[in-house]
């Protein structure tokens, strides 16, 4: 009897371990993936943690990729400079000469060495030239005339030196002749800026001096004081213009440049008056897209000088930076550097075409030779290759100036020697328009050349 009873209690114990055991094998199977509340919470908040330290981790990373690519930017701009200094200062060494000895001169000067060394103490040799002169001879400086002898009436004379008779020196200072200049560039824009410089000077003494005798004093003592202040960005340009050495486009550029960033300055403004320099610097770049960021950065500086700011100082005020007074816009030190700025893009720009065209010409002559003969579509494939984004207004413009031909077709102009062609291209208005794009292949090229055929 407990023998049966063992045997059917032993059977159900079985039979439940079975099914426990079935049981436990089916949760074990479905809690195969799951994870314990406690090791989730923390695995949750170690989770965050890491995800917060990504975050700063990348936005650092971001910080330094910006400034890596500022850097790297920097620096290819430096070695860009670099190579325009390296190539400015061989230019300079196979054009210039040694200093000369200015001491032996001190022997044909009335008072010896003694009174030579105090005339030019802490002198250049420009003004120590001018000291000689001076020494040498009254006649040789305009300074020591009374009078100016008139040319004569001959159409040959220009129209603004058209005088017979003696004209009074007047001795005109650098700020007088500054406030001339200035007038004729303010008059000339609103109403000839299209009449040439020399007719509209004749026009402009004629309209404010009733007496011929007192505009053709004007008139010489204007000549006579810009030929001693060339040394000056804007006596040198008026005068290149007057002379018709220089394109008149050259200032209206100039003009038209800083009309153009004034513009701009002000519209970023937020108050109408002052800018910071950050915000100046930004609007420069967007204005300017093709100037390097050391070009900015010498504006910026520029900036800081003209307005005797501060070193903590951040605040640009835009009617202080752009107050123009009777002498003219381009007696501001600002607008100066941006027509310096100017000079070396064109300066470059004409190197770079120099070097294409004395490579193109080199390979059809058999060798490198400023005395060969340049053509018309020579320079056009030229200022396609160097300036993608020129347009054929721009171009014909640039190509009559350098063949000095403004009223022939084009298809007839004769060739020029490349030595002529470059000289007047450094003296017209010649700017790049677009950044150079550098082909990946080689067959761009040639559809770039070709285009302009």
């Amino acid at each position: 009897m407990i023998r049966g009873s063992c045997d059917v209690v032993l059977t159900t114990s079985r039979e439940q371990l079975t099914a426990a055991q079935r049981e436990l094998a089916r949760l074990a199977d479905e809690c195969a993936d799951t994870v314990p509340r406690r090791d989730y919470d923390t695995l949750e908040a170690r989770e965050r943690d890491l995800r917060r330290d990504f975050q700063q981790k990348a936005k650092e990373y971001r910080a330094l990729e910006n400034c890596y690519n500022r850097s790297q930017a920097q620096k290819s701009s430096l070695q860009e400079e670099l190579e325009e200094v390296k190539e400015r200062c061989r230019e300079l060494e196979r054009a210039g000469t040694p200093r000369p000895q200015w001491e032996l001169c001190a022997d044909f000067i009335g008072g010896g060495r003694e009174r030579w060394r105090q005339l030019t103490r802490g002198l250049s040799s420009r003004d120590v030239l001018v000291v000689l002169l001076r020494e040498l001879g009254p006649a040789t400086d305009t300074d020591h005339l009374e009078y100016f002898d008139g040319l004569g009436t001959d159409p040959a004379v220009p129209p603004y030196l058209r005088y017979s008779g003696r004209v009074r020196n007047l001795r005109l200072s650098r700020r007088e002749l500054s406030v001339v200049i200035s007038d004729v560039w303010r008059s000339k824009a609103q109403r000839a800026r299209h009449t040439p410089l020399q007719d509209y000077l004749a026009h402009y003494f004629e309209e404010r001096y009733q007496q011929a005798a007192v505009r053709a004093e004007w008139a010489y003592n204007v000549c006579a004081a810009a030929e001693q202040a060339l040394d000056e960005p804007q006596v040198r340009v008026f005068w290149g213009v007057l002379r018709g050495r220089l394109s008149e486009d050259l200032y209206w550029a100039h003009r038209d440049q800083c009309q153009t960033l004034k513009d701009a300055l002000y519209r970023r403004s937020g108050d109408g008056e002052t800018i910071t320099l950050e915000e100046f610097e930004k609007v420069a770049k967007v204005t300017f897209p093709l100037k390097s960021e050391v070009d900015i950065k010498n504006l910026s500086d520029v900036v800081r000088k003209q307005l005797k700011m501060k070193i903590n100082q951040n605040i640009i005020n835009l009617d202080k930076l752009f107050f123009e007074n009777e002498e003219g816009f381009d007696r501001l030190e600002f607008a100066r550097e941006l027509f310096r700025q100017r000079q070396q893009a064109q300066e470059k720009y004409v190197r770079e075409l120099a070097g294409e065209l004395v490579g193109e010409v080199g390979a059809r002559a058999g060798r490198r030779s400023a005395d060969h003969m340049v053509s018309v579509d020579s320079l056009k494939r030229a200022f396609a290759l160097l300036d993608p984004a020129i347009d054929h207004v721009r171009m014909e413009r640039n190509i009559r100036w350098a063949f000095s031909d403004q009223t022939s077709a084009l298809d007839s102009v004769a060739p020029r020697p490349l030595r002529a062609v470059l000289a007047r291209l450094a003296t017209g208005h010649i700017e790049r328009v677009g950044p150079r794009t550098r082909p990946r292949h080689k067959a761009a090229p040639a559809l770039r050349r070709t285009f302009y055929k």
